[in-house]
């Protein structure tokens, strides 16, 4: 019973003096660099460019504008933004396309917007891309009437294959 005790007193001295010094650990604050070292460059492409990341290809056919329908509207100030998207599979697999994942808008201010749901869109631009196929959809997006520099951005992360960025001005 005495090892025991000696045992455990010895063991509970090792774990106080890591625990210790442990803490005693300080970093100093390092400034920002404010250019940054791995960054990729950005490009930019209009409306109807056909864009290759991977083995998805994405073209923005269109832009247009809308105020809704009776039934849903955009908030006051604000107007649907519906992009006309194809994307194509080049892969020998399927691929999982998910608007809501792989896309967003940007302003000039740098504000994002998110997908919004609207009865305004043609057809939907998600669901299982097969090998070889192509899948068209529009994508709504719920923006102020005044935003200037709207960019579409294209962004299949899951992929690892970066951002494509459209400019929609």
């Amino acid at each position: 019973m005495q090892r025991q005790k000696s045992i455990l007193l010895l063991v509970l001295c090792f774990l106080f003096t890591a625990v210790l010094f442990g803490c005693g650990e300080t970093t100093e604050p390092k400034k920002a660099t404010t250019d940054p070292t791995d960054t990729k460059q950005q490009e930019t492409f209009k409306i109807g460019e056909r864009v290759e990341m991977g083995k998805l290809v994405i073209t923005v056919n269109s832009i247009r504008d809308s105020q809704g329908s009776e039934f849903l509207k955009p908030e006051s100030g604000h107007i649907y933004k519906i992009a006309d998207c194809t994307i194509e599979n080049l892969s020998d697999e399927s691929e999982a396309i998910s608007s809501m994942l792989m896309f967003k808008m940007a302003d000039s201010e740098g504000y994002n917007y998110n997908i919004t749901i609207t009865d305004s869109s043609k057809t939907s631009l998600d669901g299982e891309l097969g090998p070889g196929r192509k899948m068209r959809g529009e994508i709504a997006f719920e923006v102020p009437s005044d935003a200037t520099g709207l960019e579409l951005i294209f962004e299949p992360n899951v992929l690892g294959f970066g951002q494509a960025i459209f400019k929609l001005d």
